[in-house]
């Protein structure tokens, strides 16, 4: 008899199924390309169902609630537990996400839900989407440039010539 696949297997194999999502949806109030929960929802939803696991919220926390600084819109702040359920052997994992939503109506923690989904599935799957945090306009640029002069090579600096002590420094 064969043994079943562990969760930890399954949640790999979504993941390389998975792969990039694409940034479909579009800001037009501020300009910005973002990635749809739906779409990654979509994705994982449907590998996940391939391999009988199941993701649910199985806890939501209010971590604040108030308004935003305008005072205009409600802004609400959720933790949601999510668990993972192995429909074949029920193996669980679970792991948490934030959302936060703002709305002048009564859509805020509808907002804050999407939020922590779409954060659940793109960290909790390693979904790239083509965002750098720590990317700016400034870096994009001398990085373009670089590649104008030297192709994609890779560079590497010049090991420094002198050793530097840590007695050295004031801190």
């Amino acid at each position: 008899m064969t043994q079943p696949i562990k969760l930890a297997a399954k949640i790999a194999k979504v993941m390389e199924a998975v792969g990039y999502v694409a940034k479909t949806g579009t800001n037009s109030a501020q300009g910005y390309k973002f990635v749809q929960a739906s779409a990654v929802a979509d994705k994982v939803r449907e590998q996940l169902s391939k391999l009988s696991v199941s993701m649910t919220p199985t806890n939501i926390d209010v971590i604040s609630e108030g308004l935003t600084p305008s005072g205009k819109q409600a802004l609400l702040t959720l933790r949601f537990t999510w668990t993972l359920t192995d429909g074949e052997t029920g193996e669980t994992l679970s792991f948490q996400s934030i959302g936060t939503g703002a709305d002048s109506g009564d859509k805020a923690a509808y907002k804050a839900a999407t939020g922590a989904l779409k954060y659940a599935l793109l960290t909790g799957f390693l979904i790239p989407t083509g965002d750098d945090p720590e990317s700016d306009i400034a870096t994009d640029k001398i990085s373009s440039a670089a590649k104008a002069l030297f192709g994609d090579q890779e560079r590497v600096a010049p090991a420094p010539t002198k050793k530097v002590e840590v007695g050295e420094f004031d801190f």
